[in-house]
């Protein structure tokens, strides 16, 4: 990879199987056409608590630290309990029922020796649902009040992904505990 591997935005994520996927991209296509262009994902490093990789660091470097993390992380059963919104800014998200997992790997990440942006926001575990601007009022209440997606699933890939020309490229992709 090139010095500038990170120059787009890079996030570390845990990507949404079946039937989850399905089910955050028909939300997603109901309110956001731009977030159901985007695969649906927790994100653990990038958006919240810490922001995205920053700058400047050797990929092989990166990469290898991720890989340590996901190799020490076992996969894990998720499902999400509500829908919310963030306060002061329009973004609609599904919140996990148990969040320990991910504050577990987030700590990690933080504690690899990866470099990352600063964030203004504490990290929280989301799938983001909507971040446009443009529903009305009576959207935001029908998005608020829709049925969250009632299904376990299990998390078992830690997946690094750069966000350039409105495109989310997967650039790695690692087991968890493997």
């Amino acid at each position: 990879m090139p010095a500038d591997a990170f120059s787009a935005p890079t996030y570390i994520v845990l990507d949404l199987p079946q039937p989850a996927c399905a089910a955050v991209l028909e939300l997603r296509q109901r309110f956001d056409l731009y977030q159901a262009s985007l695969p649906p994902e927790i994100t653990v490093a990038g958006s919240s608590g810490v922001g995205t990789v920053a700058q400047g660091q050797d990929a092989l470097h990166v990469f290898r630290a991720v890989e340590a993390v996901a190799r020490r992380q076992p996969p894990f059963a998720c499902s999400f309990d509500s829908m919310r919104r963030f306060p002061g800014v329009p973004v609609f998200w599904l919140s996990p029922r148990d969040r320990a997992p991910f504050d577990a790997l987030h700590r990690a990440l933080l504690d690899s020796g990866i470099q990352f942006d600063a964030s203004h926001f504490p990290f929280n575990p989301h799938c983001t649902i909507s971040s446009t601007t443009e529903l009305s009022k009576h959207q935001e209440t029908e998005l608020l009040t829709s049925p969250v997606p009632q299904m376990e699933f299990f998390l078992d890939e830690l997946r690094v992904y750069q966000v350039a020309g409105g495109q989310a490229h997967q650039l790695q992709s690692f087991a968890l505990g493997g």
